[in-house]
């Protein structure tokens, strides 16, 4: 009798830890999609701003990653930095996350809400955002986020005729397509299958880890990104660019016919 009720007792225990270990391990899923197109809470915004100031120890991929266009682009006289992606793209939607925690060093967004790339391509379910309705101030540049298709790919945004020009004509109009002033770079560095299928907590998580696939692919990217914006903006603000001063930082001239792009 006693070692049956011992034999149900170890039984129980061995169900609990299953069932701990099952909802832990769903908890980094994508459990629901009832959150999309939802703005994002402020403690999630305070926690990207928290990543934002991070992850400087990682170095920056190389700059040859970013091409020079023959236009240089700007608005109300700042640098203009451009993104075009599609909501339904699981490269933007690794992309979007580097390029936000760059963009929260030069200044603040808001009205980003939550995004899932398309479940049915390739890295389904990538956790991202979406910059639809979403506005950034700064002092130093400007940022137009631009998705030209929504997350069942039908059309979304219009991109401006200047920016069509060179996506198409310098990216045969593959995405993800950021403009920097005037660099221009095609693609992503990250790999969207680290995040595919998994929530923002998760990478939020993973973003504070220096030792996760994730942490290292998303800051290279940031810093990247960073860099670029700090050689066309003149270093500014130096407590965000003198990180990259060090790798041979000269500053940019103009380059290029100027284009000033209004949204």
């Amino acid at each position: 009798m006693i070692r049956r009720k011992l034999r149900y007792f170890l039984l129980a225990i061995i169900l609990i830890i299953v069932i701990v270990g099952v909802s832990i391990f769903s908890s980094t899923k994508i459990t629901t999609t009832s959150t999309i197109g939802k703005t994002i809470p402020n403690n999630l915004y305070n926690q990207l701003i928290e990543l934002s100031d991070q992850g400087y120890n990682i170095t920056a991929l190389p700059t040859y990653y970013f091409k020079v266009s023959p236009f240089n682009f700007s608005s109300n006289g700042k640098t203009a930095v451009i993104f075009v992606g599609a909501e339904w793209c699981p490269y933007c939607g690794a992309e979007r996350w580097a390029l936000i925690i760059a963009l929260l060093r030069f200044g603040n967004f808001s009205g980003l809400q939550y995004m899932l790339s398309s479940s049915t391509d390739v890295y389904p379910n990538t956790p991202t955002f979406t910059f639809v309705n979403a506005t950034y101030t700064s002092p130093y540049i400007s940022f137009y986020g631009i998705e030209y298709q929504d997350r069942n790919y039908q059309p979304l945004q219009k991109v401006p005729n200047q920016v069509y020009y060179v996506w198409s004509n310098y990216a045969n109009l593959s995405i993800p397509f950021i403009i920097i002033g005037y660099y221009y770079k095609v693609g992503t560095s990250i790999d969207p299958g680290l995040l595919s299928n998994h929530n923002w907590t998760y990478v939020i998580e993973q973003l504070h880890n220096p030792n996760s696939q994730i942490y290292k692919e998303i800051y290279a990217e940031a810093n990247l990104i960073t860099e670029m914006i700090c050689k066309v903006d003149g270093g500014q603000p130096y407590t965000v660019c003198w990180h990259f001063m060090q790798n041979e930082y000269i500053p940019s001239i103009y380059i290029g016919e100027e284009l000033r792009i209004e949204k």
